[in-house]
C-alpha cells in the first residue's frame, strides 16, 4: 500500500510526506562523534550528559536536547522553538543563570558560547561547545575526574557530588548500553530489579506542560 501511495504521489508531481523526526537520538549521536574525534575516555560525554539532561522513553534512556533549567527548576520541552519560548520569557522575567541543550551550557557564566537561542538548542553545536569546554580543563588539569568536576562547579563540595552522579551514570552506559535510544532495539527487554543501580537523572527536571 505504501509504495502504491508514493507511486501515486510522484506521478501528481508531490513529495512524500516527511517522517517524523526523531529528537531521541539527536544528542547521543553529537555526544560520540564529539568524543570520538577529541579522544576523549569512552562514553564519558554520554554520562555527563545523561546528568544534565537525561530521561527515560519509552524504557530507554537518552539525552533530551529541548532541556532548560533555571532556578534550580529544570523542564523537558516537546521541540525547540518551545524551549527557545521558555528562555525568552525567563529573560523578560530578569532571569539570567539559565542552562540549556543537551549538555546544559550556562548563557550566563558563556555568554559568547553561541550567537543565538537557535544555536544554543542545536545538539552538534551544544555538545561540541561542552566538549571543548571539557578537554580545555583536561589541558590545564591533566586529570579528568578534576575536569568533570570543574565542568559543574569548582567549590568543592559541589563538584564532588556531581563527579559521583557522573560516575555512576558512566558505570551504567558501560553496563547498560543497550538500554539507550540509539542502540539497537534489544530482542528481550531486560527487567530491571529492586535494589538495582538506576540512572542518576537530573533532580527537579519535569515534563513542560
Amino acid at each position: 500500500m505504501r509504495r502504491v501511495l508514493l507511486s501515486i504521489l510522484l506521478l501528481l508531481g508531490l513529495s512524500a510526506p516527511a517522517a517524523a523526526e526523531d529528537h531521541t537520538q539527536a544528542c547521543l549521536q553529537a555526544i560520540r562523534k564529539a568524543e570520538k574525534e577529541r579522544r576523549m575516555p569512552g562514553r564519558l560525554l554520554i554520562a555527563i550528559g545523561v546528568t544534565e539532561s537525561g530521561r527515560e522513553i519509552g524504557g530507554r534512556l537518552t539525552v533530551w536536547p529541548w532541556t532548560v533549567n533555571a532556578d534550580g527548576q529544570g523542564r523537558y520541552f516537546a521541540d525547540k522553538q518551545a524551549a527557545i519560548a521558555h528562555v525568552q520569557a525567563l529573560r523578560k522575567r530578569g532571569v539570567r543563570s539559565i542552562d540549556v541543550g543537551c549538555m546544559q551550557v550556562n548563557l550566563h557564566w558563556h555568554p559568547k558560547a553561541f550567537a543565538d537561542l537557535e544555536t544554543a538548542f542545536d545538539p552538534v553545536a551544544n555538545v561540541d561547545y561542552a566538549a571543548d569546554m571539557l578537554k580545555e580543563f583536561h589541558g590545564d588539569l591533566r586529570n579528568w575526574t578534576r575536569s568533570v568536576k570543574h565542568y559543574h562547579s569548582r567549590t568543592p563540595d559541589k563538584g564532588d557530588a556531581y563527579f559521583d552522579r557522573v560516575a555512576a551514570n558512566l558505570r551504567l552506559v558501560l553496563l547498560r548500553r543497550n538500554d539507550l535510544a540509539d542502540a539497537p532495539p534489544p530482542r528481550r527487554r531486560r527487567v530491571i530489579r529492586p535494589g538495582e543501580e538506576t540512572w542518576q537523572l537530573p533532580p527537579q527536571v519535569a515534563e513542560a506542560g
